[in-house]
């Protein structure tokens, strides 16, 4: 394969456009020394593109960084590792949709004033991502989750502002809190792994904290908690709960692709599958809505988990482009 046809295939997989048979192939291109040049050229083109967008230079360093060892291992050949070095200076703006994943995308928007900037990282329908803050706390997020920061993150406070589904492994920092703004419920950490889930159209607001020590907070309510336990707000009686969990590997199981049911509606259930597949379930009757459904799915493609759903419940179902609609068995 030519190098210009690597160019293009690198281009696509930044755009999330590769099988992974094309993504063996690219890795193993990138490795040769005849990739060099190439890539040297390519990320140039990228930098003198997006250079005068205003990430400060400290955050691409990090970025650069976290995606250099991603993407270079500790099986790369020292001759590559020193080319790698010589065009790192050009790669940072195009690393960037590597780290922040080829489904999400990063865009920069002015505030009131000239010199605060807010880097939002949006991770749609049907689409996860993981991405290094410029403190080096990885952040992996669900579909249809967004994460937002500003330009002063880190000064004084680490901030980050919250819609949808995300676990944080916050890098350790005594004299800088790291506080999630997750619609009304704000959550605040030194360092610790935990998992919110804040989606606008959900009831409640949940994070379950698995080490360390979190605080929620709800206006002028607040709950401290220790590991296995989480803490909930209910939009509609406005309560903020503490408690012990039996399966807190729940809360977790979207980012190594397992889908955690609790006793869940269909109804419930078709929320959270048009945010991972985006696709829509047309219900025929509203009793098939209030079926309920508890259990782990490890296999979760669509398919799959249609069809271990419908099992549970005497429905059939059947596909229409992106719509499943059930019906109640006859």
């Amino acid at each position: 394969m030519k190098d210009s046809t690597y160019i293009d295939l690198l281009n696509r997989f930044i755009k999330g456009n590769t099988s992974p048979k094309e993504e063996t192939r690219l890795r193993e291109w990138f490795y040769s020394d005849a990739s060099s040049d190439e890539i040297e050229t390519f990320y140039r083109e990228k930098w003198e593109s997006e250079k005068t967008k205003g990430m400060p230079d400290e955050q691409q360093l990090r970025i650069l960084n976290s995606i250099k060892s991603e993407i270079t291992g500790e099986n790369v050949p020292a001759r590559k590792r020193s080319a790698i070095h010589r065009w790192l200076p050009y790669a940072a703006s195009a690393l960037l949709c590597l780290s922040i994943g080829a489904a999400s995308y990063l865009y920069v928007k002015e505030k009131t004033t000239t010199d605060v900037r807010e880097y939002t990282i949006l991770a749609d329908k049907g689409q996860r991502s993981t991405i290094l803050l410029p403190d080096g706390s990885k952040v992996w997020l669900n579909s249809h989750t967004k994460i937002s920061y500003s330009n002063d993150y880190g000064k004084a406070q680490r901030n980050v502002s919250l819609t949808g589904e995300a676990y944080f492994e916050v890098a350790k920092d005594s004299n800088c809190p790291f506080i999630v703004n997750a619609g009304e419920m704000e959550v605040k950490v030194l360092g610790t792994t935990f998992n919110i889930r804040a989606y606008a159209e959900d009831k409640e607001i949940v994070a379950t904290l698995f080490s360390g020590k979190i605080e929620a907070s709800i206006g002028n309510t607040s709950v401290i908690l220790r590991p296995d336990q989480y803490a909930s707000f209910n939009r509609d009686e406005r309560r903020l709960t503490a408690h012990a969990s039996n399966n807190p590997s729940y809360a977790k199981m979207w980012r190594d692709n397992e889908l955690a049911f609790k006793s869940q509606t269909f109804g419930e259930i078709a929320i959270i599958l048009n945010r991972i597949y985006n696709v829509h379930l047309e219900f025929k009757s509203e009793k098939i809505k209030q079926y309920r459904f508890s259990g782990v799915i490890k296999n979760n493609s669509l398919d799959n988990v249609i069809e271990i759903i419908s099992l549970t419940a005497p429905i059939v179902y059947e596909s229409k482009g992106d719509t499943i609609i059930l019906s109640e068995k006859k």
